[in-house]
């Protein structure tokens, strides 16, 4: 899973190729495929890399019924 900290939006693995390519055909761009959000560019950050514990505050931030 990719989480933006910026954003506090994730997106898993798995989905970051068709999401870049329905981006590209959309807008023309997309920096998914270089690991950025596409909403305000900050790096992704790997949450299976994070240390135990380190991942409890993905998702503190968002609100109940916003998009992400």
């Amino acid at each position: 899973m990719y989480y933006c900290p910026k954003c506090d939006r994730a997106i898993p693995k798995e989905k970051v190729d068709e999401r870049d390519a329905e981006l590209r055909a959309k807008y023309g761009v997309s920096k998914l495929s270089n690991l950025r959000c596409p909403v305000c560019d900050c790096e992704f950050i790997d949450l299976d890399k994070c240390k135990e514990g380190g991942t409890k505050h993905v998702g503190s931030t968002h609100r109940p019924g916003s998009p992400g």
